[in-house]
């Protein structure tokens, strides 16, 4: 049993944040906690002191779980008020490391209520760190920014101000997430201003990655890599922060993906321009400049399949670490990035089967936000087979009900969340079903294109606000029917003029209305406010009415 002095330093040490002294402290009194039972006295507080500094790094070995199996319901009832909240604490702290959050929850409420009310603010303290963290990732942000505000607040009562900081990362996470970046960069300013000459390489690395996070949703995406490699730096300086390098690299590979698409739509619109150019202008320097297209498509393509292939790497990587760990949230958000890439690159079997597995995954921690983008992913698979009509035989048809079922689950289970964007982005992975050429309902992906501009609010110079504008874009062209105006709606005119474009679209538009009002001449020209001679002139000009009709 590790000694009074050896609890109460390991205490200070953690909450001022020196981090290697503490767990060189740990690793001499290791044989001290392996050797600790219920009757011992302070047993609880030697492994909530455990638990607390399994939290900033230390690798235990598995002994905090081995030591919570000599602590039954039955050995409790005994136990000093004290050591029992240590010890409910140690079992939160199980309970999140094996993602079983409900668990967690349910110990750190009995120690948080039991902790105010005999006024133990430091033990409540680390209470609210970690419940606000749980909330964080079942995706209740609302009630996470309340919990840390609040032990925030605690924390500059009993002037720790280094604990402070870390929460103050936590709150800077919701806020960004509530659509306040420049906000979530001013608290994170601060916050690392505090910790910059500390070695707490956990907290340090993620203020890095959260700004990378940001700076992805800014669209900023060099820069966000260059954010998450110095994440990658900060968790490399110490083996045991293996789950935090994992989720750097799955960053990284988000960042490198983003990228890719930005430079695709780039050879797609240069070679749309391309296309535009009148073929007179085209024929003058016709070979350089074909041969000069070319060879810069081909750069940009090989720049491109770099990219993802960097991408792949980081996935990969991560994948091996969360695996080794058990970490299922982890290893799911692997298999939805690289599921995610596999359809980029048209490999749908691939992006189906990773999709699958992503889900599973989610569906044994009742991960819902996991489990939203599985299936967003799933949806998109789908959509993808019904519009290349892949399955061997199969009516095609079946995917795109297949889809729309899969889009409207992700919107169900992102319901079960607060997390705006991600709900977003179901609405429109829905709105995208329904307009594949089976449904062909705009209407309704019209309504599913405003919830989700309604969830992202001002966040609009990223992948998923480009992923809206293209939603637009095929709602427009899925109500026009007619070829003139879907050409004309992308700005190819062909040789016409101005007013040539105009005298067509008069007549298809007298004729259009001409079928909705009955065929009746007098209300096409009562509904337009022109004449019905001159309805009459254009109808026989489109050979819809006969001469003296």
């Amino acid at each position: 049993m590790p000694s009074s002095d050896v609890l109460h330093e390991l205490q200070e040490l953690i909450q001022q944040r020196r981090i290697e002294p503490g767990l060189l402290l740990l690793e001499k009194a290791h044989d001290d906690f392996a050797a600790v039972t219920p009757g011992m006295c302070h047993a609880g507080l030697a492994l909530g002191c455990l638990a607390q500094w399994l939290d900033v790094g230390f690798d235990d070995h598995g002994l905090l779980g081995e030591l919570l199996k000599r602590f039954p319901v039955a050995a409790r009832h005994q136990m000093p008020v004290n050591d029992y909240l240590h010890l409910r604490l140690a079992e939160a702290l199980f309970a999140m490391r094996h993602e079983e959050l409900p668990a967690a929850l349910q110990n750190l409420e009995t120690a948080l209520a039991i902790a105010e009310e005999i006024e133990d603010h430091r033990l409540a303290l680390v209470a609210r760190l970690w419940k606000a963290r749980c909330l964080r990732k079942a995706g209740e942000y609302d009630q996470a920014l309340q919990v840390t505000r609040k032990g925030i607040a605690i924390a500059a009562e009993l002037g720790l101000p280094y604990v402070g900081a870390v929460m103050r990362t936590l709150e800077s996470w919701m806020v960004f997430q509530n659509g306040e970046p420049k906000e979530a960069i001013r608290i994170l300013q601060e916050a690392e201003a505090v910790l910059r000459n500390t070695d707490d390489f956990i907290t340090l690395g993620n203020i890095q990655s959260a700004y990378g996070r940001i700076a992805l949703r800014e669209g900023r995406y060099d820069h966000a890599l260059q954010y998450f490699e110095a994440s990658i730096a900060y968790f490399q300086r110490r083996c045991s922060l293996g789950g935090y390098l994992a989720r750097s690299l799955t960053n990284m590979s988000q960042a490198k993906r983003f990228l890719a698409l930005q430079l695709r739509r780039s050879i797609d619109a240069g070679w749309a321009r391309r296309m535009r150019v009148d073929a007179a202008e085209r024929q003058r320097g016709k070979s350089d400049a074909q041969k000069l297209d070319k060879r810069d498509k081909a750069a940009q393509l090989e720049r491109m399949h770099e990219l993802l292939r960097g991408a792949q790497e980081h996935l990969a990587q991560a994948d091996q670490i969360y695996k080794s760990a058990d970490n299922h949230h982890g290893a799911g958000n692997v298999d939805v990035s690289m599921a995610q890439i596999h359809l980029d690159l048209g490999n749908l079997d691939l992006a189906e089967a990773r999709a699958g597995e992503a889900f599973e995954l989610a569906t044994t921690k009742a991960d819902y936000l996991l489990m939203c983008r599985a299936r967003i992913v799933q949806s998109m698979v789908a959509n993808a087979r019904f519009e290349e009509q892949i399955g061997e035989g199969d009516d095609p048809s079946r995917f795109a009900q297949l889809a729309h079922d899969c889009a409207r689950e992700a919107v169900d289970l992102g319901e079960r969340t607060e997390s705006r964007r991600l709900l977003a982005q179901a609405h429109i992975c829905h709105g995208m079903t329904l307009v594949n050429g089976f449904f062909n309902n705009s209407e309704a992906a019209r309504a599913c294109c405003d919830r989700a501009e309604s969830y992202l609010g001002y966040d609009r110079r990223d992948a998923l606000w480009q992923e809206l504008e293209l939603l637009r874009e095929r709602i427009l062209h899925s109500g026009i029917e007619d070829p003139n105006l879907r050409a004309w709606s992308q700005g190819a005119v062909g040789d016409k003029s101005l007013q040539e474009v105009v005298a067509d679209f008069e007549e298809l538009l007298i004729r259009r209305v001409w079928e909705h009002e009955g065929r009746k001449v007098s209300r096409v020209a009562s509904r337009l406010a022109v004449s019905p001679k001159k309805v009459r002139r254009v109808l026989r000009h489109l050979g819809l009415l006969a001469e003296g009709g």
